[in-house]
């Protein structure tokens, strides 16, 4: 039951997120084949415009679009064996129509299971407890270049407030 919100005008909105990633094709392979991501965009240099000789980045760059002008950009680089979940990125929620296929799919793409705490990463549905509470389905699994990944299905909706809502609910 994915639902979609809208974004308030002016406001902000994600473009991509970067990662570096030891084996690129790999990454690929399991964004694709276990993530249905089709559409990608690479390129193997940046320069400022009107000024081609002056390079902001050389090397092989992918974009793999999650959603019209959403994007996970790939560069190579990274350490193999690492993980994101010691870094500022804590990890990536992907909404996917069906937690447990995207789950099975990733993990014969290359993905692994990623355990937190004493819960193995596999699909569960779970409460968030705020008001009203939120019924999501969830899983994690960790891809190729070590970063985290949350495959998320919302199951009811949030009722999101404004500042002001908040201070008189409080």
């Amino acid at each position: 039951m994915t639902t979609r919100y809208s974004r308030p005008p002016g406001a902000a909105t994600l473009m991509h997120v970067a990662l570096v990633c030891p084996d690129i094709d790999a990454s690929l392979r399991f964004y694709r084949d276990g993530l249905g991501f089709a559409r990608t965009y690479e390129w193997t240099r940046s320069a400022k415009a009107g000024c081609p000789c002056q390079a902001i980045y050389s090397g092989r760059g992918v974009y793999i679009e999650l959603d019209g002008s959403t994007y996970i950009e790939l560069f190579p680089g990274g350490t193999p064996g690492t993980d994101s979940s010691g870094g500022p990125l804590q990890h990536i929620a992907l909404v996917v129509p069906d937690v447990d296929e995207a789950y099975r799919r990733c993990l014969t793409a290359g993905g692994q299971a990623f355990p937190l705490d004493e819960w193995p990463g596999d699909p569960v549905t779970v409460v968030l407890n705020g008001e009203p509470e939120v019924e999501v389905r969830v899983a994690f699994v960790k891809g190729p270049a070590g970063e985290l990944i949350e495959l998320y299905d919302q199951l009811s909706p949030v009722v999101s407030r404004q500042p002001a809502e908040q201070a008189a609910a409080g």
